[in-house]
């Protein structure tokens, strides 16, 4: 493995960590939904407070499972793409 795979590598685990630990947290929109609206990002030990007006009005600490799993799949696709352009090409054989 060469010196860059390495790097992508250990960025790749530093951002999936960060993302696993720095999530999207909401409210659902009624108690028999499945909707629920984002209102930002808080680590995942300490709920959202929503300021108005520059005091606190609510605290949310729903975790927006969907767009974390979001977050993940697109993380894992962009490091991937990186991860491939490093490769080696095969080389290949005259005459074969």
């Amino acid at each position: 493995m060469r010196a860059i795979q390495k790097v992508i590598i250990s960025v790749y685990l530093a951002v999936v960590a960060t993302a696993c630990l720095y999530v999207p947290k909401g409210v659902r929109i009624s108690p028999n939904s499945n909707i629920i609206s984002s209102f930002g990002f808080a680590w995942l030990w300490r709920p959202f407070i929503w300021y108005h007006n520059g005091e606190p009005i609510a605290k949310f600490s729903t975790i927006d499972i969907r767009a974390v799993i979001i977050e993940l799949i697109a993380i894992t696709a962009i490091f991937g793409i990186l991860f491939v352009l490093t490769l080696r090409p095969k080389k290949v054989l005259p005459g074969s």
